[in-house]
Parts: C-alpha cells; sequence; structure tokens
C-alpha cells in the first residue's frame, strides 16, 4: 500500500472551505480523473472515473464525518483507496488543508495527483475555477 500527503493553506474561512469539500458530488471539479458522483445515502457514493482513459465505475464509503474539521472516506471496488481530508483555520480567513491518500497506485503518481487536487481545490474556492 502507497501513500501520500499534502497540504494546502486556502484564503478562506474554514466553515466555507468544508462546506465546498463536502459536497461530494462536485469532486469532480477539482479531482481531475474523476467524472461523475452520485449520492446512494448519506454516507455511500457511486463514482464514474478515468485512470487510464477508459471509464470505470466504483463505490465509496464515508467512514468518519466530523462538520468543519475532517472527513475519512474508503473505496468498495477495484483500485483500493482510503483517504481523509482535514480542515485547520489559521485565521478568520484562511484554512489549511491535509489530504491523505492511501493507495495501490505508484507513489510518485500518486503524490502527484494530491497535490494536483489540492491546488485545482484552492483555485475553485478562492476563485470559482474547476478543471477542464
Amino acid at each position: 500500500m502507497n501513500a501520500a500527503r499534502h497540504f494546502v493553506v486556502v484564503k478562506a474561512p474554514v466553515d466555507r472551505v468544508y462546506e465546498q469539500w463536502s459536497r461530494l458530488e462536485d469532486l469532480p471539479k477539482f479531482v481531475t480523473l474523476l467524472r461523475e458522483v452520485r449520492r446512494i445515502d448519506d454516507t455511500h457514493f457511486s463514482y464514474t472515473w478515468h485512470p487510464d482513459g477508459s471509464g470505470q465505475k466504483g463505490l465509496f464509503h464515508i467512514i468518519l464525518q466530523i462538520p468543519g474539521r475532517r472527513i475519512a472516506w474508503r473505496t468498495m471496488s477495484n483500485g483500493f483507496m482510503s483517504g481523509v481530508v482535514s480542515f485547520e483555520p489559521c485565521s478568520q480567513e484562511e484554512t489549511e488543508v491535509t489530504l491523505k491518500i492511501r493507495s495501490i497506485f505508484d507513489p510518485p503518481s500518486l503524490s502527484h495527483r494530491v497535490e494536483e487536487y489540492l491546488g485545482n481545490f484552492k483555485r475553485l474556492v478562492e476563485n470559482g475555477d474547476t478543471i477542464g
């Protein structure tokens, strides 16, 4: 199992930053490999992703959610991955977002992707920019 961890400081209050990330159906706005996320119930979601150019479907489960502080999940299908994102207020107007991912994917690619997703997320929250 491989792991990657990165953080970014987002120029927005922690409540706004957490709210944006917790809209899980919006993950494709900053996670480049995801194409669609759909809510099944309060803790289960289906997703479509393109890890190698071909569309694949999967399920993930929210295993922990602490409002304003942390969200943890794991996939329930192929390409095992688990992760946790945490939100720490730096000030009234800045929030540190830390993303940790464990995956079967190779470390250089995983580390690069985690860093890329956080950069995309920062741009989305601060400027309203989305990928694609």
